[in-house]
């Protein structure tokens, strides 16, 4: 009996086995059926390793819809027909593959860079100045406002062909409200390794000339100095402008587009149109401009001569042809948008930088209009818009009511309101107290001062613990 037993119990595990094997056999016919279906029906089949195509790539060797490559039979069904290969619902990393469909990246700027040559910033949304308020009613209403004050109260181009090597800033006759410097940087001859380059003077200058520069004696005592210092000259670019008197409050960066670039046959951006070799990967695309300010300036209390956060400090604006050092035309937007002084100096300035509103100082000028009277002229007195509508009269561009509505505004600095406030009805010691808050008041910014402002308190470790026992620091 107890043979038997054994006997019945084997045979009952085994008649298990059999019918879990007969339905994995049916399981793959089935999925077999189904695949043969797929295939006869016309519909795509699955990519090898449940793996769609990536955007921008071709398909991996070996699985379907790569031509010619179906000679060669591999592991896991590479070379093979589609109607053969392994067919799975999962990826290799155990996602699904719906999942993995749905959440494919397919805009991956990165690459779409190392296949074209066409850079990421390219497909940044409202990259034009002319339609990148559209959507903000109150911004564009603002800047218009601004450049017609502007276009009314710019005077006429002026412009001197000197060397400024030799040439006597101070035989101006006046100081300036902006100065705006694009250096000739070694850098600028190097992107070009050594090529002509026409309409461009690429002829060096060293370190040392450029700070032999009497630039801090012609900027007024409130005043700014816009610096161009291209990709590499930032240590250079900062120094300058300590020398000069100036401390660096901001920068401006140009992130370089290259929508328009030329592109070859198949499909990729020419390399001469870069300034790099043919084997470069790692590009730069970018120019920073250094801001410096002279004197102690307000965001919040100097409206007369600054209007900030009217316009960013990113500028995005097409590369420049091969060898090319001009710079965006956005840039003389954002000086004229944010200092309200009408006296501007460009050096280094070419007939391309003339502008209405700027004075151009630079060798590479093929004409001089320079007139000191004439010039000192239109900014005598203290007329601003809107008691005068033109050029003649006045240092400060002036504004309206509307544009001090319109313009965004800094946020306050938290008490500041409530501590006057409370201190304007207490008696004599509450005058003391108000006259410290009132130094309190008086003093710039952090983001006003630049590089002068004090380092930001450090997160102390051990401020939440309690203070150690003088008996036991003594032993400690």
């Amino acid at each position: 009996p107890t043979r038997s037993r054994s006997k019945h119990g084997k045979n009952k595990k085994s008649s298990k086995e059999d019918g879990h094997r007969s339905r994995r056999d049916g399981d793959r016919h089935r999925g077999r059926e189904r695949d043969h279906g797929a295939a006869s029906s016309g519909a795509a089949p699955m990519y090898g390793h449940g793996y769609p195509p990536a955007y921008g790539y071709p398909p991996a060797y070996g699985y379907p819809g790569h031509p010619g490559m179906h000679s060669a039979v591999g592991p896991y069904g590479h070379g093979m027909p589609p109607q053969q290969m392994r067919h799975s619902s999962m990826a290799d990393d155990g996602v699904s593959v719906q999942v993995s469909e749905k959440f494919l990246m397919r805009n991956d700027y990165s690459q779409t860079f190392v296949d074209s040559g066409l850079r990421p910033q390219n497909y940044i949304r409202d990259l034009d100045y002319a339609n990148r308020y559209s959507e903000y009613p109150k911004i564009e209403r603002l800047i218009k406002l601004k450049d017609d004050i502007l276009a009314k109260r710019a005077s006429p181009a002026m412009s001197l062909k000197c060397d400024l090597k030799e040439f006597e800033l101070n035989s101006l006759g006046t100081k300036f409200d902006v100065i705006l410097i694009d250096p000739p940087w070694e850098e600028y001859q190097q992107r070009v390794v050594g090529m002509y380059v026409p309409n461009e003077d690429l002829s060096t200058w060293t370190m040392e000339e450029l700070r032999q520069l009497k630039v801090g004696e012609i900027a007024d005592a409130q005043s700014f100095c816009f610096l161009w210092c291209g990709e590499t000259h930032l240590e250079q670019g900062r120094e300058l402008l300590k020398r000069w008197g100036f401390r660096r409050v901001e920068d401006i960066c140009w992130v370089k587009t290259n929508r328009t670039a030329k592109v070859n046959e198949h499909g990729k951006v020419e390399r001469p149109t870069l300034m790099y070799g043919d084997t470069s990967i790692l590009q730069r695309s970018k120019e920073q401009c250094l801001v410096g300010v002279k004197g102690t300036l307000k965001r919040s209390v100097d409206t007369h001569f600054i209007h900030a956060n009217c316009d960013v400090d990113l500028i995005m604006e097409e590369e420049k042809e091969f060898g090319s050092t001009l710079k965006p035309t956005e840039m003389y937007e954002t000086i004229e948008h944010f200092c309200l002084g009408r006296r501007r100096l460009e050096l280094f300035g070419l007939d391309r930088n003339l502008r209405d509103g700027w004075l151009t100082l630079g060798r590479g000028l093929t004409t001089s209009n320079w007139n000191k009277a004439a010039y000192n002229s239109w900014f005598e007195g203290d007329l601003r818009w809107p008691e005068v509508k033109d050029y003649r009269g006045g240092k400060l561009l002036g504004s309206i009511a509307e544009i001090d509505a319109l313009r965004p505004k800094s946020p306050v600095r938290p008490g500041r309101a409530r501590s006057r406030s409370r201190s304007a009805g207490r008696g004599g010691g509450g005058r003391r107290q108000k006259d410290v808050e009132n130094d309190d008041f008086d003093k710039p910014l952090p983001e006003d001062l630049g590089e002068m402002a004090p380092p930001l308190p450090k997160e102390d470790e051990d401020a939440s613990m309690p203070a150690m026992p003088a008996e036991a620091a003594k032993s400690k």
